[in-house]
């Protein structure tokens, strides 16, 4: 059962040196799971929650009110810090404004803000289109000024690594955190090289993901492993 004030620790923990661990959770069960295992924080994300709830592809099946619901059961369960999936933040810069609203209310400690054109897909699916970089970084002015708590965490995730380059994914997430968003995650990087340059040219803390083996990725995976760096 929650405890603590889910933000503040995350703060804490973003303050620290170090890595921050973290596991994806696609239920409340898997959830309480992972925060005994002593992983401090935990994330939900729509992959996992449309398999579960709907037997589902992440193919933008899951409605906002659905995954708001699945985070409200989370966090009342567990003490640790829980990361809720945006997505695009199901729509335009109003519809960006509930998504935050409703997943701190849910009692989110901060979100994961996509740059997908709508309908998305999954990060690792091919074919996927991004809006351009003035238009997500619009949408992280937006999720700013809709949190209640300014220690709710904000995480911009690009995904023009696939299509656009690396050069205009570091681009689009520096642009993205000097307009307020607190944390960099560019989603499937290529290389273990192009996984060190990252943080050479991103001076903001970063989030990096380590998936599945059957990803289309390549590289040293470990299944559903998320970590984020913090930058010193």
């Amino acid at each position: 059962m929650r405890t603590t004030n889910g933000p503040e620790r995350l703060r804490e923990l973003l303050a620290q040196p170090g890595i921050i661990r973290s596991l994806g959770a696609h239920d409340v069960f898997t959830a309480l799971i992972v925060e005994q295992a002593g992983f401090e924080t935990v994330f939900i994300g729509g992959f996992g929650t449309s398999a579960s709830m709907l037997g589902l592809p992440d193919l933008n099946f899951l409605t906002l009110t659905e995954m708001a619901d699945a985070v409200r059961r989370m966090a009342a369960r567990v003490s640790v810090p829980v990361i809720a999936d945006g997505d695009t933040g199901h729509g335009d810069l109003h519809n960006v404004q509930r998504t935050v609203g409703m997943f701190e209310a849910a009692g989110a400690s901060g979100i994961l803000l996509e740059d997908q054109l709508m309908p998305k897909r999954c990060g690792h699916f091919a074919n996927k289109q991004v809006i351009p970089t003035e238009e997500m970084v619009l949408k992280i002015e937006a999720a700013v000024g809709a949190r209640q708590d300014p220690n709710f965490v904000i995480f911009a995730r690009t995904d023009a690594r696939q299509m656009n380059g690396l050069d205009d994914a570091i681009d689009r997430v520096n642009r993205c955190c000097g307009a307020g968003a607190d944390i960099a995650f560019i989603e499937a990087p290529q290389s273990a090289a192009e996984l060190e340059e990252i943080p050479r040219r991103v001076k903001y803390p970063l989030s990096a993901r380590e998936r599945c083996a059957s990803c289309a990725r390549p590289g040293k995976q470990v299944a559903g492993l998320t970590r984020w760096r913090r930058q010193r």
